[in-house]
């Protein structure tokens, strides 16, 4: 079949066209891929601004409980009367009420001079104690210390103690009234002091 110049003419016709709708389609498809990229790295911002707000916002719960911690327990020292001033004769009151209680046989003690413990807005003093405690036997170290804990405005710390048997109790004889044991302690009695004009 022999071609005309028409027919050409119309093939090229055809042939432009499906080139021209060719272009059209690829031209598409390619704005669809940018257009997918584009949201996909918009979803991606979001997500990772919206991370970084939910870490935040923990942060600040976390702080905040944090904040009402402390606020509790700065209120719970103020009870207690940790930033009032020292009283050493106070705190021996306590010493001879609990040594009374628990039938302790006796008891010796020297006060350190009082320091400075840390230095800040207000600070901490420590008075540190050699106490020394004959026991009728070793089990009453805790309740004696125990006492003090719970009827002084101080912090109570006990630093070191150290047992040992009564010189005149052999270690074969049966517990007697009167010191078996000797313990042999360093408490550290610990108060606060508030920035001078401030009251709790």
């Amino acid at each position: 079949m022999k071609l005309t110049p028409y027919d050409l003419a119309r093939l090229a016709w055809a042939l432009g066209l499906g080139l021209a709708l060719a272009s059209l389609g690829l031209g598409a498809a390619l704005w669809g891929t940018h257009q997918a990229q584009t949201a996909a790295a918009e979803h991606s911002r979001a997500a990772a601004a919206l991370q970084h707000i939910t870490a935040r916002r923990h942060q600040a719960e976390a702080d905040a409980s944090e904040l009402r911690e402390s606020g509790r327990r700065f209120q719970r020292l103020v009870e207690q009367g940790f930033f009032t001033p020292t009283n050493r004769l106070e705190w021996v009151e306590q010493l001879r009420q609990a040594r009374q209680e628990l039938g302790i046989p006796s008891l010796a003690y020297e006060f350190q001079p009082q320091r400075v413990l840390e230095q800040g807005q207000g600070h901490f003093l420590v008075s540190r104690m050699d106490i020394s405690l004959g026991l009728n036997h070793e089990m009453e170290l805790e309740p004696f210390l125990a006492r003090l804990a719970a009827r002084s405005n101080a912090l109570i710390l006990a630093r070191a103690c150290d047992f040992s048997r009564a010189a005149d109790v052999r270690r074969d004889a049966p517990p007697r009234p009167g010191a078996n044991i000797l313990a042999h302690c360093q408490l550290d009695w610990i108060t606060g002091r508030l920035p001078s004009g401030a009251t709790p």
